[in-house]
């Protein structure tokens, strides 16, 4: 697609619909506020089961769930949600946890906030995810492929450089959790060398160069789940 009417889609954007998901009707109202005011149509849910009957019902472009609910929590939303539809989901979670910002990564969660210290940001990241999320869509390009082809799918090489390094920081990110900052481990299952891995996580400000032995990992609760944060942005469609 030329990149003039990929310039056009963003700039002249059809309404974009958000499902908002929570137990509690004064969060829920509070979100959808901050939302609307960014331009985004309102739904709501009051737990996960809700939440996936009016998405299958009726779409959206972008879901933001509580974790804890009854019949349904957040986690068991995405899981249903991701077997169906990429649609990008941001969990606004009470109490974060580093251990319940990975799990919301593997199920497929693309950002992890906490209620009371990112509710000021909700809107923000919930249209540049929604922007991304079309503009990829525009371009149906194959996020997997070499550079060279992302350049002749219609993207220009700064684009293409600069998603292929929020890729891989993503990839290091996910590995991080799943391998619990083992770095031989990451190295095993990337195939490179753990000096290559080693100098990329330096370079992406994801090791402490203080730090002595083979494991990084996520320690204390904040500094972890801000950590985590960043990489729940997905790296492919």
């Amino acid at each position: 697609m030329d990149r003039v009417v990929v310039d056009c889609l963003e700039d002249v954007e059809e309404p974009r619909r958000a499902l908002v998901v929570d137990d509690l009707a004064e969060t829920r109202e509070i979100v959808g506020h901050r939302l609307a005011e960014v331009g985004f149509t309102i739904a709501y849910a009051v737990d996960g089961l809700d939440a996936y009957d009016v998405f299958v019902r009726d779409g959206s472009d972008l879901i933001v769930t509580d974790g804890q609910m009854p019949r349904l929590n957040g986690l068991g939303l995405v899981r249903r949600i991701r077997q169906i539809s990429n649609v990008p989901v941001v969990m606004l979670a009470e109490f974060g946890s580093v251990p319940d910002c990975e799990e919301a990564m593997r199920v497929g969660v693309d950002r992890y906030l906490q209620f009371g210290r990112d509710l000021e940001r909700v809107a923000g990241i919930a249209s540049a995810l929604v922007r991304e999320d079309a503009a990829r869509a525009a371009r149906k390009i194959d996020w997997a492929s070499p550079l060279s082809a992302r350049i002749e799918g219609g993207m220009t090489a700064a684009e293409a450089r600069s998603l292929a390094e929020r890729e891989l920081g993503a990839e290091l990110q996910k590995q991080l959790v799943d391998c619990r900052g083992n770095i031989a481990e990451m190295a095993r299952r990337m195939g490179k060398d753990r000096s290559t891995i080693r100098y990329h996580l330096r370079r992406l400000g994801m090791l402490d160069s203080t730090r002595a032995g083979e494991s990084v990992g996520l320690t204390s609760s904040n500094s972890g789940v801000r950590e985590c944060e960043k990489s729940v942005e997905r790296a492919s469609v």
